[in-house]
């Protein structure tokens, strides 16, 4: 193996290597590898001996680390080896798993892959060029794991193009139902996923168990649920005895499966007023119109990808507490997320004091909440602790 099949690390690379952070830039490196996008390279020292090996892509995180060992690894042993691993954490912590997350990239040891299970379906993205270019050995190593019915490619995400490979939802393998969708219980619903469509994977199951952290206050409220989705939140405050939610969600498609999901809970179709429209927008308009909730659920997508956005995040998401504050009934709950992980927790709790000074009100924290055990943390790797929720009691 010579120098030039590899990269050379910087002393910030070295660093990050003995830290055990998977996630090398080209300001790490001091000499770039003459590779193609995805090859599995080594990472040399400055004393020319190999430290770990990654796979090669073309943008500025340009090496994705598999392993911290010198020896080169053999890539279906070590991907077995780690599913095994993944599936036998779900095993233990997760009681549910008609549908759960079995790989979550680097908190799994496996960078840029994530693997969702719903029901006999697999939905996986391959999220660098390493893993496209050996998609044949994941979809292997996950039959030879788990019986499956059928794997989907759902690879339509942001940025995908920097690795040199296409945007693009598509069956990998087998059949799906001829409906074209599963159905599964999530939480204390049935919901219904679209594998081949959707966002994310089919479905945000990182959010499943919040709904509840409010179910005592549930029965008889009259619920606003913004960035709604597919209906997870309301579904559960109407299963809890919710009198009336409004669901506030910019995408046509989802509210449409929304609608489905009604359906499918044997709820009644007007159980819910939709509103398709930006929530910023339709916050206003729902303020005008003088209405007061008892709950309010605000599900944001992540305003602040990355450090730099942090700033107008914190515009964003103060505008959004304000909003909710004014409007609340007297003593009612606000469930507020979070899933930037640039943006801390402590952040997010300044932001929502700060709402709440400007408008004379005090809130209380009452319960908190972080992503589920199927999506772990890894405290190497502070970007894995992305998602936490704070449930607020607000006195006016």
């Amino acid at each position: 193996m010579t120098k030039e099949s590899g990269a050379v690390l910087n002393r910030k690379g070295s660093d990050r290597i003995t830290r055990r952070h998977p996630w090398i830039f080209k300001g790490h490196l001091s000499t770039l590898p003459l590779s193609k996008p995805g090859d599995l390279i080594p990472l040399f020292n400055n004393r020319s001996q190999t430290v770990a090996w990654g796979f090669w892509s073309p943008g500025a995180l340009c090496v994705r680390v598999l392993s911290f060992a010198p020896q080169r690894p053999n890539l279906k042993a070590l991907l077995t080896s780690r599913l095994e691993k993944s599936l036998a954490l779900r095993k233990r912590w997760i009681a549910e798993r008609q549908a759960f997350r079995l790989i979550h990239s680097e908190s799994d040891e496996l960078p840029g892959l994530i693997v969702d299970i719903y029901g006999p379906v697999a939905s996986i993205q391959l999220l660098s060029a390493g893993w496209y270019r050996h998609r044949e050995v994941v979809l292997d190593s996950l039959l030879d794991l788990i019986p499956l019915q059928a794997v989907v490619l759902k690879n339509d995400v942001r940025y995908i193009e920097q690795e040199g490979i296409p945007r693009e939802n598509r069956l990998l393998w087998g059949e799906l139902p001829s409906s074209g969708n599963v159905d599964i219980m999530l939480g204390n619903v049935t919901e219904r996923v679209y594998p081949l469509a959707g966002q994310k994977t089919g479905l945000y199951l990182d959010v499943r168990s919040f709904p509840s952290l409010f179910r005592e206050v549930a029965c008889g409220a009259h619920v606003l649920d913004c960035f709604s989705f597919q209906g997870h939140f309301g579904l559960h405050a109407l299963h809890w005895g919710a009198h009336s939610v409004v669901a506030v969600e910019q995408s046509e498609e989802a509210l449409q499966v929304y609608k489905e999901n009604l359906t499918l809970n044997k709820f009644s179709p007007d159980a819910v007023d939709f509103r398709h429209n930006n929530a910023f927008d339709e916050l206003r308009k729902i303020e005008q119109e003088h209405s007061l909730f008892d709950v309010i659920i605000m599900d944001p997508p992540p305003f602040s990808p990355g450090k730099a956005q942090i700033e107008s995040a914190r515009r964003g998401y103060k505008e959004l507490a304000l909003r909710a504050y004014r409007l609340l009934r007297p003593s009612g709950v606000l469930l507020y997320l979070c899933c930037s992980h640039a943006f801390s927790r402590d952040m997010l709790a300044e932001v929502l004091q700060d709402a709440a000074h400007d408008l004379q009100q005090r809130v209380r924290l009452i319960r908190e909440g972080q992503q589920p055990e199927d999506h772990p943390v890894s405290l190497e790797i502070p970007e894995t602790h992305y998602l936490k929720g704070f449930l607020l009691e607000v006195e006016k």
